[in-house]
């Protein structure tokens, strides 16, 4: 064969290899990377972390935090109260007024200190109780999802609607809640995930307590309030007044 021949011929499998590739490569990159309506499903799972945060084993943990607080705190403020009436008695030429108030600032000093590492250990207990319920969520989802046969599961809400809006914390969960901005209607698994995971579907009846001393705030969470939940502050009463009175002549 002739080297121009040749050269045609070569040239000629070659645009043929072109053409064939253009006509071939659309549609086997269509199969491969569009994705049909069927392959995305999605979980709210800001939504299930409150019933995570429903359940019994959470709740009762809870409540047993709230229990122990309440009696370190309920001891110092009664330590606290039988100091300010011993030292609203005394006069401040009493020789025994100085060790009683400075016994009154330790405790108050201890009441403030217990207050705190109470506050910090619920944002700690809270904290764990949703990295666990995550960790579970995460699991049935991806478990749910390859089993119906879904290729992405996406953690979003499914409504545009925004619920907290008073602050830049609440917006920013709003917003990071919704990273999927139009989900396919029929392919929320969220039902599915909370029916495995045996979440309460909502929370129950509150019980009324009536031990509590009003002036403890109680520190439980509520539903819906995932990430800004915060137990408040249990101030000490402000010191008191030594009343000076006259010395008898």
């Amino acid at each position: 064969m002739k080297r121009t021949t040749h050269l045609l011929t070569l040239t000629t499998l070659v645009m043929a290899a072109v053409i064939i590739t253009m006509i071939v490569s659309p549609a086997d990159a269509n199969k491969r990377y569009a994705i049909e309506s069927g392959d995305i499903a999605y979980v709210d799972v800001f939504n299930l972390i409150d019933k995570a945060l429903l359940a019994e084993d959470m709740a009762n943990a809870r409540a047993e935090f709230n229990t122990d607080s309440t009696e370190v705190i309920t001891s110092l403020q009664g330590q606290l109260q039988a100091l300010q009436t011993q030292l609203s008695t005394m006069t401040q030429t009493d020789p025994n007024a100085a060790t009683a108030y400075q016994q009154y600032q330790t405790v108050q000093s201890q009441l403030d200190n217990a207050s705190r590492q109470i506050n910090e250990a619920y944002q700690t207990l809270i904290a764990q109780q949703i990295a666990q319920g995550y960790t579970e969520i995460y699991a049935a989802a991806n478990e749910i999802g390859e089993q119906e046969g879904f290729s992405f599961v996406f953690a979003t809400r499914s409504d545009g609607e925004l619920i907290q809006i008073d602050t830049i914390t609440g917006i920013t969960q709003e917003i990071l809640a919704r990273p999927l901005m139009t989900p396919a209607g029929g392919v929320d698994l969220t039902e599915l995930v909370r029916v495995k995971l045996g979440y309460p579907e909502k929370a129950p009846e509150p019980v009324v307590e009536t031990d509590t001393p009003s002036e403890i705030p109680a520190v439980e969470i509520q539903p819906a309030t995932t990430t800004q939940t915060e137990t408040p502050e249990v101030e000490a009463e402000d010191a008191p007044v030594i009343e000076e009175k006259p010395v008898d002549e």
